[in-house]
């Protein structure tokens, strides 16, 4: 009796991205719908926060609403970026699922990069669902009564104390306005990058969210301070946003390209840190 053997193919290589689309499935289920939703949900509860007090008030100026709220609402986005991307990569290490994934056939690559593109398509979501909210309930508000700026507000607005300007703010269009919101995206993307970074590097979930906020704080610092010297780097996103509040003109390309390189560039090194880390 014979018996016939079948000789299987050795592997020679390994594919560094297989697994991504399966991975990048249960990813996006992690951020869709509840993590969108609750971004959403903050955010159109900061535009009440500030609305209804200037709607009670009689408020007849677009300016203080839409300064107000489009100030909490880029830095509750960017928070909550923050708090629930720390434990992208971190949580997985520290639950130990991240050993139980690489041990199946899923490139170590293939996680941080399915990571990545979820919480990056999900804060961006999140930012343009709850803007094309905003615009409407933005463009009602500014039906209501004064919002352009006239000659005899001259002399009230030189002598008005610092807490008043901008009131006679009017709204961009909505180009304008989507420029924006491409630009609070691709900041949030940029801070998901870092944070899963750091999650490859530092084995506590504090230091990773206290580094994130100085991170965010460093940025509006940024702008405050060196905002030309920065206009090529994320800083430049927080310049637009600024200047499309003021409907002055909007340029986002250059800090956009150099944003989405470095955010790319942070995924590299989050990629190579984890491809060389220790789980166990």
């Amino acid at each position: 009796m014979t018996t016939e053997s079948t000789s299987l193919p050795r592997i020679e290589d390994s594919q560094p991205f297989r697994g991504f689309l399966g991975m990048l499935g249960v990813e996006l289920r992690v951020w869709f719908p509840w993590r969108v939703g609750t971004l959403i949900v903050g955010g159109l509860g900061v535009f009440a926060t500030v609305y209804i007090p200037w709607s009670i008030a009689g408020g007849n100026q677009l300016g203080p609403l839409f300064l107000f709220a489009m100030t909490l609402w880029l830095i509750l986005v960017l928070i909550a970026t923050i708090s629930l991307s720390e434990g992208t990569v971190l949580g997985d290490i520290e639950r130990g699922t991240a050993s139980w994934l690489v041990a199946m056939p899923i490139g170590r690559p293939a996680v941080i990069a399915a990571k990545a593109v979820a919480a990056a398509a999900g804060v961006g979501s999140a930012v343009m669902i709850t803007g094309a909210v905003f615009y409407p309930l933005l463009q009602s508000a500014a039906q209501r009564g004064v919002t352009e700026f006239t000659v005899n507000k001259l002399l009230e607005v030189t002598e008005a104390p610092i807490g008043q300007w901008g009131q006679w703010i009017t709204l961009p269009d909505g180009g304008t306005f989507f420029l924006m919101l491409l630009a609070i995206a691709l900041l949030a993307s940029f801070l998901v990058a870092l944070m899963i970074l750091l999650g490859t590097t530092i084995r506590s979930r504090t230091a990773v969210f206290g580094i994130g906020l100085a991170a965010t704080a460093g940025l509006m610092v940024g702008w405050t301070v060196a905002r030309r010297a920065l206009a090529v780097s994320p800083v430049g996103l927080v310049t637009a946003v600024a200047e499309g509040v003021q409907n002055r003109p909007v340029e986002v390309l250059t800090a956009a390209t150099a944003t989405i390189a470095l955010t790319i560039a942070l995924v590299a090194v989050a990629i190579w840190r984890f491809g060389h880390k220790e789980l166990s």
